[in-house]
């Protein structure tokens, strides 16, 4: 199962990126970009795990590692610029 629905992805794409009501998207434009978004949220999860550990953090305790927008917003310029 996919992180993000392809339903949600349809949705964002007509509400913010097409311009006329009659811009049609592929299903296999959708499925790669539900792809390409499911890669993206894992590397930055990933990430901010790996900045939290380099910080000493280590969240709640007995191995569990709880992130929040904090965690992700320390590590977005770099990954936004990796892209």
């Amino acid at each position: 199962m996919s992180m993000v629905p392809k339903e949600t992805i349809v949705r964002i794409l007509k509400l913010q990126a097409f311009e006329h009501e009659s811009t049609a998207i592929t299903e296999e434009t959708v499925t790669m970009l539900q792809r390409y978004l499911e890669v993206f949220v894992r590397e930055a999860v990933q990430r901010s795990v790996a900045n939290k550990d380099l910080q000493g953090n280590q969240g709640i305790g007995n191995g569990e590692i709880q992130l929040n927008h904090e965690d992700l917003e320390k590590i977005t310029g770099m990954l936004l610029l990796d892209i």
